[in-house]
């Protein structure tokens, strides 16, 4: 496992403070602003598709409608923001994969991980030859353990939630992850340097104050995920030029 040379800057759900949230626009100006790497969310509708969207339980179809009960059409129907529709994992890919690496998020449902997500993920970075450029992350253990049994060169990372952080090292080292994903008020300078003994980086989320990355960044942490990638990027060339000047 490596870690990056540099601290990655990580559009979450692309520039997700200035356009709608897993939408095009949002990627394409988070390109636009250099981000390193692009954070997407990964279900599966009631036909099988693969979308992107935050929550399982999406707000748009009402209280106690999931998306893995809902169709694609019914999916596409609705207005995301700006016009802009519920995109596809092959579209995202097709049009952003060569220019930006992403981090896919597995998610699960309401029922626990969706049936064959791992599967038909794998294939879309793989048939597009992505796979060394993607990371798959999940906070679910059985969804990274299925990733790392279909393919021994997944690059995985383990989600972890403050709700329930558990034993994140071990965790990951289960799984062979080559990073920890933390919510930012468990990324302690303690599990910092333990990530790092292990040879795993650490990207806590989701970051979107300057005093916040300042103090995460001079913990050592190996980028983060922010819905303000342009404001990580400014810190991180300041910080690069005065290092350039002393």
């Amino acid at each position: 496992m490596t870690r990056p040379e540099r601290p990655l800057v990580i559009a979450h759900r692309g520039a997700s403070a200035y356009r709608p949230e897993n939408t095009f626009p949002a990627y394409e100006l988070a390109v636009e602003m250099q981000a390193d790497m692009i954070e997407i969310d990964l279900h599966r509708c009631r036909d099988g598709d693969v979308v992107i969207t935050h929550n399982a339980e999406l707000d748009l179809l009402g209280e106690g409608r999931w998306i893995e009960d809902v169709s694609l059409d019914e999916l596409r129907g609705f207005d995301m923001g700006e016009g802009e529709r519920v995109p596809l994992l092959d579209e995202v890919l097709d049009r952003f994969g060569s220019r930006i690496p992403f981090n896919l998020e597995i998610k699960c449902g309401c029922h626990g991980p969706y049936a064959g997500l791992e599967e038909i993920a794998l294939e879309a970075v793989r048939s597009r030859g992505l796979l060394e450029r993607t990371l798959f992350s999940s906070f679910s253990d059985p969804v990274l353990a299925r990733l790392r049994e279909l393919e021994p060169k997944a690059r995985l990372a383990c989600l972890v939630d403050p709700r329930d952080p558990g034993r994140p090292l071990e965790r990951a080292r289960a799984v062979g992850a080559e990073a920890l994903n933390p919510w930012l008020g468990l990324a302690r300078s303690e599990l910092i340097e333990a990530a790092h003994a292990a040879g795993m980086a650490v990207y806590p989320y989701t970051v979107n104050r300057e005093e916040q990355m300042i103090e995460l960044l001079a913990r050592g942490v190996d980028g983060m995920f922010s819905n303000h990638p342009d404001q990580l990027r400014r810190l991180l060339q300041a910080d690069g030029e005065s290092q350039t000047s002393e």
